[in-house]
Order: C-alpha cells, then sequence, then structure tokens
C-alpha cells in the first residue's frame, strides 16, 4: 500500500524528517530460508510521475526487481547483488547508489537500513 505523505501543513515546503517518518510496513520473503524479513516503506511525495519516497528493511537476505531509481543510504548497512552483471557493491550511510529498471537484485542487510529514494515510473 503507498500514500502519500501528509503529516505536514501542505502551505510548508517540509516535507518531514527522515529518521523520525514512520513508514507503512512491509514483509519480504526472506531468501535465505527463515520467513520474512521486516520492511517499511512510505512515499512521501509524487512530483511529475517521479515519486520521492523512504524505505527500511532489517537485517535478512531478500530480492527483487528493481525500478529507475537513484537513493541515498540515511543508516545502516547491507550489501547487493546484481544478478545481471554479478557485481555486489557494499552500502552504509551516505552511499548514493543508482538502480537500474529490470534489474534482479538480492540485498544481505547487516543493520536496519534506511534509505531515501527517488524513482521514475516505468516507461
Amino acid at each position: 500500500m503507498r500514500r502519500a505523505l501528509s503529516i505536514v501543513n501542505r502551505m510548508s515546503q517540509l516535507l518531514g524528517n527522515a529518521f523520525e517518518i514512520q513508514l507503512d510496513a512491509v514483509n519480504y520473503e526472506s531468501r535465505d530460508g527463515d520467513g520474512t524479513v521486516g520492511a517499511g516503506r512510505l512515499v512521501i511525495e509524487d512530483l511529475a510521475g517521479a515519486r520521492v519516497g523512504l524505505w527500511e528493511a532489517e537485517p535478512g537476505v531478500i530480492g527483487g526487481v528493481t525500478t529507475d531509481e537513484v537513493f541515498v543510504v540515511l543508516e545502516g548497512r547491507a550489501e547487493v547483488t546484481f544478478e545481471d552483471t554479478q557485481e555486489t557493491i557494499q552500502v552504509g550511510p551516505g552511499s548514493i547508489v543508482r538502480l537500474k529498471a529490470g534489474q534482479t537484485n538480492i540485498w544481505r542487510t547487516f543493520e536496519r537500513l534506511r534509505k531515501v529514494a527517488v524513482s521514475l515510473p516505468a516507461s
């Protein structure tokens, strides 16, 4: 479920604090057979089809298919492996990453991770 954030007065340009905003709970199936991995997400703003949002994941192994997205890690640590290129990257606070639509990836989250992301709609 995606909902636009409306915790502040819409007359203000302040959208909120990335460390304090409560996210909608989401569970991902674990890729290492341990049930599910807790996560959260929230669309903060829709801008002409682009979405600005927050995402977080608890420690564990999850995977999925990406959209066109650029994100910045605010807190936590993870390793992301892209199945098409076999590239593995380490991400942590301050990491800026570009995801390409349609890539399948595996996330190994070591510490609760929170990121702010801008994603574009599928073309």
